[in-house]
């Protein structure tokens, strides 16, 4: 598999001004399965197969980087909704978000996804793909085999469903305002599903719901929670306590971040998820910011810098 190898100047959003960074950006491909039926049919036939589609990945490296030594460690940092990954548009997703780290010695990877469009971020589909990227970036370069994994908004949706898919190799998690619950709660009052209206629709016509529904494809259009066993942040590793509360396990520890001003992604449920780590009694940081809106800045850089640390 041929690889594209590109220097890519001020690709990230944060420099400071007037510096010129310039990173190593390797754009690849890779091939997934995308067949997925949870219909749980008995007849006595072969009823998985292989539907093979091509996922474009993009592996940023730091400039401490060889192909000999120590492997440096991986980022894998999955971008939100409105981005993607796409070499002939010059676009590396969520390598934006872990710009600290990648000029600090790691290296950085994200995928378009299931879709080249990008937006069936968290469905089933995108994170076996990002799974073959990962397998490919540990095969072709010298980067750490155990990763820690960021990412923002709906992407921090697929970092976590990443995590409990494949809890052996993930280190720890760093979440900048996830989207986290598919299916919506009540929650002292508020009802939220992560995002704030899941029936307004985008500049794409659908609404949050409408990407759900096509995302996970649900059967003719009706809500089907079988389709997302597995891949619901809120429901996955989890059960309720005798008091009623929700209690999730998560697979390593986890910092979220979070502006008390979002109003894309919902404050109340990001509250509600750490709530509910701690009533299992695992490791979880929090850090809510006042008055910050729905987008990073330079003390989330920072902070997931200093919290992957730990983990290297």
């Amino acid at each position: 598999m041929c690889e594209v190898r590109k220097i890519i100047p001020n690709i990230l959003s944060c420099d400071p001004p007037g510096e010129s960074n310039r990173w190593e950006c390797i754009f690849f491909k890779v091939p997934f399965n995308s067949f997925r039926e949870v219909s749980g049919s008995i007849a006595n036939e072969v009823t998985d197969r292989e539907e093979m589609q091509e996922c474009e990945g993009v592996i940023a490296l730091p400039e401490n980087y060889s192909e000999e030594g120590e492997p440096v460690p991986l980022v894998i940092s999955c971008h939100g909704a409105g981005s993607t990954v796409c070499e002939a548009d010059g676009r590396t997703g969520g390598v934006a978000y872990s710009c600290e780290c990648l000029k600090n010695g790691y290296a950085v990877m994200d995928v378009s996804g299931s879709q080249p469009h990008g937006l069936t971020m968290g469905c089933s589909e995108h994170i076996f793909a990002l799974y073959k990227a990962y397998r490919y970036a540990v095969t072709h370069f010298n980067v750490s085999r155990q990763v820690l994994v960021a990412g923002g908004s709906m992407g921090g949706h697929t970092a976590l469903n990443f995590a409990n898919t494949f809890p052996s190799i993930v280190l720890a998690l760093g979440l900048f305002y996830p989207r986290i619950n598919i299916d919506g709660d009540t929650i002292d009052g508020h009802y939220c599903i992560g995002t704030w209206d899941k029936t307004k629709k985008g500049a794409s016509g659908l609404s949050t719901h409408d990407h759900v529904v096509k995302n996970f494809r649900f059967p003719e259009d009706a809500w089907c929670e079988e389709n997302t066993i597995g891949f619901n942040p809120y429901r996955a590793r989890c059960y309720v306590n005798p008091d009623g509360k929700r209690v999730v396990i998560p697979p390593c520890p986890v910092k979220l971040w979070q502006g008390d001003a979002d109003v894309t992604v919902d404050p109340v449920m990001t509250r509600e998820f750490v709530a509910s780590i701690r009533r299992a009694g695992c490791y979880v940081e929090y850090h809510e910011m006042e008055n910050v809106g729905h987008k990073l800045n330079n003390v989330m850089y920072k902070e997931l810098l200093y919290w992957f640390n730990r983990f290297v």
